[in-house]
């Protein structure tokens, strides 16, 4: 039964249901990983269930050491960098995880407008006449 996606069971055949294409990437998009940081550190305080962070296993309380090539200082690097990156991106995300260093394979998603209250909307530009 080569190159047939069907199941037959007591006399019933089950075709198996089409796998929806994920949907198009917002071209204008940033990346995003879900993470929420301890105000003036790198301490990860939350990790956002189903978020990309969540999905390659980063934990709160891990302290992140580099994100790509980037060695932060201050989380807003760690924004920008990852905000200068589009959604579908792999980056590497090192923490340190008690005494040991982990590093994670994180593919981004889109960050959410509301990030981007006041930068970004999906108003069309109005045209002020003189």
């Amino acid at each position: 039964m080569s190159g047939i996606s069907a199941c037959v069971l007591a006399g019933l055949m089950f075709v198996r249901a089409p796998i929806p294409p994920e949907s198009a990437l917002d071209p204008l998009a940033r990346g995003y990983m879900g993470v929420e940081i301890q105000t003036g550190s790198l301490i990860i305080e939350s990790v956002s269930p189903g978020q990309p962070a969540f999905k390659a296993g980063i934990k709160a309380n891990d302290v992140i050491v580099r994100v790509g090539t980037l060695e932060p200082q201050v989380f807003e690097q760690v924004v920008s960098h990852v905000c200068s990156l589009r959604p579908g991106a792999v980056i590497d995300i090192e923490v340190q995880r008690g005494n040991e260093r982990k590093v994670f394979k994180v593919k981004l998603t889109c960050r959410p407008l509301e990030y981007d209250y006041g930068y970004r909307t999906d108003e069309p530009f109005q045209v002020i006449p003189k």
